[in-house]
């Protein structure tokens, strides 16, 4: 099981390492932010490999909009992968993300309770369907952030 943590506000990314860490957690957790400073933070503080070669502090640059250059956005903060929104999510981009070494996911925005942002920008929230989910995925997309996991297992278990 991986463990998906959002650093979201100023003075989290010390506290939430070190909690990780007492708890022996580090290869179970992933860490991301629309801040790139804090997975920078999270990078410089923790540059540690494992025997493969690979972070153990895997840090995951999200993405709001998705500039020309946010594949050396990512990469410049020490990212290990790129988040976009599902809406942004083209195999072109999905294929740059994974010919950099960088993994990739996609995310769907949160319940209709955050007002602003989904009566402005995310029309689609609360219509998360199989259909929705599997053009995401086929895409190539390793990973995706939903709101109805419900529904995206069983599509999951359709297709095995």
């Amino acid at each position: 099981m991986v463990v998906k943590i959002e650093l979201k506000g100023p003075g989290t990314v010390r506290p939430v390492l070190d909690l990780v860490t007492r708890m022996g957690m580090q290869k179970q957790c992933h860490y991301s932010s629309f801040d790139h400073s804090r997975i920078q933070l999270v990078r410089e503080l923790h540059p540690e490999l494992d025997e493969h070669g690979t972070h153990v502090y895997r840090t995951g640059a999200l993405f709001k909009t998705v500039p020309e250059d946010f594949i050396a956005l990512a990469l410049a903060v020490g990212a290990t992968e790129a988040h976009l929104p599902y809406s942004a999510c083209t195999v072109e981009r999905i294929q740059q993300i994974h010919a950099s070494g960088m993994g990739s996911m996609a995310w769907f925005r949160g319940p209709v309770g955050m007002t602003q942002d989904t009566t402005e920008t995310f029309h689609t929230v609360g219509n998360e369907d199989e259909n929705m989910y599997r053009t995401v995925l086929e895409t190539g997309v390793q990973q995706l952030c939903c709101n109805r996991p419900d529904l995206l297992v069983a599509m999951l278990r359709k297709t095995v």
